[in-house]
């Protein structure tokens, strides 16, 4: 029993399976996650070391080659990169794509392991953090406190305490990553001098105080009752006991003490007397904060931020509905001076999205359904087309749910580009129960017969367009994981889309009486649009010169189209406005935290008075806490970023795009933006502030080796000698270029540095070593946390020091006092001397090599054309590089070319795929060619719609043209399947082809119209994320429009040459007798159109001697007997009594223009070998007799 069998037979079983699919489509709607992109496993791990105040060239040598040389024996490894610069070591592994990370991070934190015991003891342990640009925070809170109330340790602590805490408590969240504020630490600052007179070095206090502060276990103490814990209690209790830790120290004796101690008998000389110093002998302990190494505001006042993660696969919308309620009820606790406000929203993103996708998909809908209604005329029928829709994106929910997918941007752009492909598989089935209603079956026999028959079409259609998804599976990188969740989504609701088309349709089909609308019979205007275009069946010449022009029209007219196609511009992605730019700013190399905070303050004062500004967020320097929480890129002292929030743009939809409200309501965009502050810095006295904008043009942009489209690559060991001589020649060379702007590298400018270089020979007297030198001096300038003080559950760095007046004079940092293992107090002076001079700020490798980044930016040129201006410049320099060093672009080059690579290989194995299913459907290798011309016919469309809209080559329009690959051919299937079953049924090539275009005209382009206009929403939406599912849209409309109406023209032709050529080379290789007969004596193998003059003639006469003459060799079937009313077609003396070889061989049966004499024509539209045969074979019989010869020949009916 088929699908369409059992549901007429069942109407009750297929309503409550329906309702079944409603509630659990809505169950399903409620508990699938929600995101703003869908999860992308980013091949990428991040090592950070931290390893405070050392220069770039010790974080080189002393930490990042150690872990270069580690992780690059991982698996699956493509790249390693690093950045070593004052305090921190950064190195970054490039995995290849589809590699699991889980095991890729296990696998670099081993490899990281291996090699801790060579980094320096001071230095932090590394952090290994796996990269995803998308998964940005859902929310970001900021805690301010009102002036003067709280200190910025006891702000921070009420956040981490009060807010952070309570906030890791809610189901969903993962974690908060808390950065801003000020640490506590307990600071010992020793005098210098009075180390020196007491001969201690400070490195004795530092292991003093890591021996003090201490719990050992001991043991126990079993008793006959009990056993004790013995522990030994060492640990501080509180600050004021470090001040009295004892330190036993041996005093030098002066002449006198030590002639006394000569004199004394029986007393052993000793050159030194014992005695116990303390902490406060040596120095000051203080309570105080750490030194501020970051500046974090929003809005100009300084804030605590929160950032929250969510658990994968929980719902955004939902966690941070509780976050919401959560914070409602902290506000009760919190101190009325402390104040939380949210400053980042990921929900109303995503809600913004879903919401205006559900509008484009609704818009999309009503406009398929008024395209229903304008050919079915009929509401009833159009709504039973229609409510397939919400039936199969609830049946799609279901199939998301279980297949553990999301509602993201990508997901629900895949139901709304789905929308109008929905009713197709509806329409070809309605569509054929009418035509089945006409001959006269009733209701539930033709909704049965009539879904049967187009079973084979709809799912053959539908598997073509699920075919050419399956390769994205192979489509590397960002643009394969992005958008493999649309792809999923368009499958599930076709899928969907065939089960409700072959259940519901017939069903409520075959209940009640239908009327099929006045539209729905009328296939008069179709047929003479298309008789407009020429009578194919003229004759033999005029069908061929008629097809080969048309074919060869449409070829020059694709050429020049992929020409069009080909100087479109070219972007990896489209380019979106997210209302958001960040400042980059670089101070003069060795600038300060507090001057770089001064030229921030004035930067902060003029963005924030701009109308459209609605917020500022600044972080000046990095913390420890920035590091933690994953931030990739570390600031130094010199450095800020200014994140700039931006008005939203006027909710506007599809429906007001074009209204006269909307036009006047012109947004501001944000490039316009950063050029007005442009000009407003520019009258500032800004002039040692180096500023970089960024225009937040898409989410993609940090996964790129640079911002900048364009990044140009050079490798090397040689840094001063090569590599820089080399990055100033391409900067000289590119500046040249036109279109090309804002050229810069990754060299930094030096900064000013004190270098202690030690004398090693002098170094040896005293015993001393390099490493107990800079140990020393380390200790003594920047400190060193010897120990941690617990309180209330926390520990707290406890840090020694020499004081700040022993610190900032060059003078007394010479004179730093290092005490010798011979005993004697050596001066740094003595063994080393003080050398200013400039250091590098950072150093960037890649594999191993040092390298150098070149980035410029592209104003009104292609991409595609700078690049190959690029390439020339590339070769000419690598040319005088010595063989190990390479020069490559990189940025959003690269990843464009890789991803349209790859994108091309899929587009090829989509096409061969839909040929594949093709021919299993027609058990043909020649009719799938003729459907996949239709490729060609929508790229016409694609270009011109593409060149009008000034929509940019990019991802999203490739993968929109993979995706039309597959849509196109449905109207080649379903044209080429009815011509099939026209031939079955006995017409000749000719007839078949040009009569199947005729009557599939209707249903064809009312599936190109619906989902036209149920796209049309999406390509021209203008809601949140819109710019990256229009060109997609765009790509579709513009190839189906084109498509649909030339597959009536140009598939028909393709049809009949291909065909008849295939009939000529079976004809020559293997012909018949009569075939060899008919060859030696007619040379002309044209097709005419022969005609048979019949007098007038009655009803009986008909049947005696019309009918015969059409006779195959299948008897007739029972017929009526009616009357022949002169001037009418056949069909309207009754279609019932022919069959449908008859209708067509007796198609026009004219009176003729004489009233008095009536006569009536038939024409035969069959080619003339078998037409002949027919004709002499009623000859032969003596009911015909003919007159003339070769296309002149006229047969009559034999008095």
């Amino acid at each position: 029993m088929t699908l369409p069998e059992f549901s007429v037979k069942k109407p009750v079983t297929i309503l409550m399976f329906t309702a079944g699919i409603i509630l659990l489509g809505v169950i399903s709607w409620t508990r699938l996650p929600q995101e703003l992109f869908p999860p992308i496993n980013y091949p990428q791990i991040t090592v950070v070391t931290s390893y405070e105040n050392a220069a770039p060239e010790e974080i080189e040598a002393l930490i990042t080659r150690s872990i270069e040389e580690s992780v690059s024996a991982a698996s699956n490894i493509r790249n390693v990169s690093s950045t070593s610069r004052e305090g921190a070591s950064i190195v970054i592994c490039e995995f290849d794509w589809n590699t699991n990370m889980d095991f890729a991070a296990l696998n670099i934190r081993e490899k990281v392991d291996l090699i801790k015991e060579k980094l320096p003891r001071d230095a932090e342990e590394p952090i290994v953090m796996k990269y995803n640009p998308f998964e940005t925070p859902i929310m970001i809170l900021s805690v301010t406190g009102k002036e003067g109330y709280f200190s910025p340790y006891e702000l921070k602590e009420i956040a981490r305490r009060l807010i952070k805490d309570e906030i890791e408590k809610i189901e969903g969240v993962a974690q908060v990553m808390l950065t801003g504020g000020r640490e506590r630490e307990i600071l010992i600052e020793l005098n210098q001098d009075r180390l020196r007179a007491f001969n201690v070095s400070i490195l004795d206090i530092i292991e003093l105080i890591k021996q003090a502060n201490l719990n050992y276990p001991a043991g126990t103490i079993e008793t006959s009752f009990y056993e004790y814990l013995v522990r030994t209690m060492g640990e501080f209790k509180t600050v004021e006991e470090m001040y009295e830790v004892p330190l036993l120290i041996k005093e030098q004796l002066d002449e006198e003490e030590e002639q006394q101690q000569k004199n004394q008998e029986g007393v052993e000389k000793e050159e030194r007397r014992k005695r116990v110093i303390y902490i406060r002998d040596l120095g000051k302990v203080k309570d105080t904060l750490k030194e501020k190494a970051s500046v974090s505001r929003y809005n100009g006042q300084d804030n605590i931020s929160l950032s929250v993660q969510r658990q994968a696969g929980s719902n955004t919308l939902s966690v941070n509905k509780k976050i919401y309620a959560k914070l409602e009820t902290l506000k009760q606790t919190l101190p009325r001076e402390v104040n939380i406000k949210v400053v980042y929203d990921q929900s109303v993103f995503i809600e913004k999205s879903i919401t205006e996708l559900r509008n484009n998909a609704l818009q999309g809908a009503v406009l398929a359904f008024i395209i229903l209604l304008i050919f079915l005329k009929s509401i009833r029928s159009a709504v039973v087309v229609t409510v397939g829709i919400p039936i199969a994106i609830l049946f799609t929910l279901i199939f998301m749910y279980f297949g553990k997918l999301s509602l993201n941007m990508m997901s629900l752009g895949g139901l709304a580009l789905g929308v109008g492909m929905l009713v197709d598989n509806g329409i070809v089935v309605i569509e054929n129960i009418f035509r089945h209603r006409q001959m006269g079956k009733e209701e539930k026999a033709s909704s049965q017969e009539a879904s049967d028959e187009v079973f084979s079409a709809v799912v053959g259609s539908t598997l073509t367009t699920i075919a050419v998804f399956l390769p994205l599976v192979f489509v590397v990188g960002i643009a394969g994981q992005l958008f493999k969740e649309l792809a999923l989504t368009v499958t599930f609701s076709l899928v969907a889309s065939v089960i409700t088309a072959m259940s519901l349709t017939p069903m409520f089909m075959s209940r009640g009486r239908w009327k099929q609308g006045k539209m729905a019979t009328d296939t008069e205007k179709i047929d003479a649009v298309i008789k407009q275009k020429g009578n194919l069946g003229a004759g033999n010449a005029k069908v061929y010169v008629l097809a080969l022009g048309i074919i060869f029209v449409t070829l020059l007219i694709a050429a020049a189209s992929f020409k069009t196609l080909m100087s479109l511009d070219r972007e990896f992605m489209p380019k979106l406005d997210q209302r958001q730019f960040m400042i980059k700013l670089n101070m003069p190399a060795g600038a300060n935290l507090n001057a770089t905070d001064s030229v921030v303050t004035q930067l902060e004062d003029i963005i924030l008075r701009h109308p459209v500004t609605r917020d500022v967020t600044v972080n000046i320097g990095s913390s420890k806490e920035s590091t933690m929480a994953g931030s990739v890129e570390i600031l130094g002292a010199n450095q800020a970023n200014i994140i700039v929030n931006l008005e939203s743009r006027p909710g506007r939809n599809f429906l007001t795009l074009f209204s006269t409200q909307n036009k006047q309501e012109k947004t501001i965009s944000t490039a316009e933006v950063i050029q007005q502050l442009k000009e407003e810095f520019s009258r500032s006295n800004l002039k040692e502030a180096n500023l970089e904008y960024i225009l937040q043009e898409s989410v993609f942009k940090s996964v790129f080796s640079g911002t900048a489209p364009l990044v140009v690559i050079l490798k090397g060991f040689d840094l001063e000698n090569i590599l820089i001589p080399a990055t100033r020649e391409i900067e000289k060379r590119l500046d040249k270029v036109g279109g090309v702007y804002g050229i810069k590298d990754s060299l930094s400018p030096p900064s000013p540095e004190v270098k202690v270089v030690v004398r090693k020979d002098r170094a040896s007297l005293y015993q001393l070593t390099v490493n107990k030198i800079a140990s020393v001096a380390q200790a003594a300038l920047r400190g060193y946390v010897a120990s941690k003080f617990k309180e209330e559950g926390r520990e707290i760095d406890i840090r020694i020091r020499l004081r700040e007046e022993d610190r900032k004079d060059f003078n007394r940092i010479s004179r730093l006092f290092i005490y010798s293992p011979l005993g004697m107090n050596i001066f740094l002076e003595q063994v080393a001397y003080l050398a200013k001079g400039l250091g590098p700020t950072e150093i960037k490798r890649e594999g191993k090599q040092r390298v150098v980044f070149v980035s410029a930016n592209i104003y009104q040129r292609a991409l595609n054309e700078v690049v190959k201006d690029a390439e020339e410049i590339i070769a000419d320099v690598k040319k005088q590089l010595p063989q190990n060093y390479t020069i490559e672009l990189g940025g959003e080059n690269k990843e464009m070319l890789e991803s349209f690579k790859s994108l091309k290989f899929a587009l090829i194995l989509a096409l061969i795929l839909v040929y594949m299913i093709m021919a299993s459907e027609f058990e043909s290798l020649i009719q799938p060619l003729v459907i996949m011309f239709c490729v060609p016919l929508s790229l016409i469309g694609v270009s011109w719609f593409l060149f009008l809209s000034k929509t940019p080559l990019s991802v999203v329009v490739v993968l929109g043209f993979i995706m039309l690959g597959g849509i196109v051919v449905n109207n080649g299937i379903l044209l080429i399947d009815f011509i099939n079953l026209a031939r079955q049924q006995g017409l000749g090539i000719f007839e078949a082809a040009i009569q199947s275009a005729r009557v599939r005209a209707r249903p064809i382009l009312m599936t190109s119209l619906t989902t036209i206009f149920g796209l049309l929403p999406l390509a021209f939406a203008v809601g949140e994320g819109a710019e990256l599912r229009a060109p997609m849209a765009r790509t579709v409309m513009g190839g189906l429009t084109t498509s649909a109406f030339l597959t009536l023209f140009v598939i028909p032709s393709v049809y009949i040459i291909l065909e008849t050529i295939k009939l000529k080379v079976i004809s020559f290789v293997a012909p018949t007798e009569e075939e060899k007969a008919q060859r030696r004596s007619r040379l002309d193998r044209k097709t005419v159109i022969q005609e048979i003059e019949l007098p007038e003639i009655s009803a009986t006469e008909k049947k005696d001697k019309i009918i015969p003459q059409c006779e195959e060799s299948k008897p007739a079937v029972e017929r009526e007997e009616k009357e022949i009313i002169p001037g009418k077609d056949i069909t309207d003396v009754g279609d019932k009594a022919f069959t449908q070889r008859q209708i067509l061989a007796l198609e026009y049966i004219r009176n003729n223009k004489k009233m008095s004499r009536v006569e009536y024509v038939v024409k035969f539209k069959v080619p003339l070998p078998v037409a002949d045969r027919e004709l002499e074979e009623l000859v032969k019989k003596g009911m015909l007799e003919s007159s003339g010869d070769g296309p002149h020949k006229i047969y009559k009916i034999k008095e």
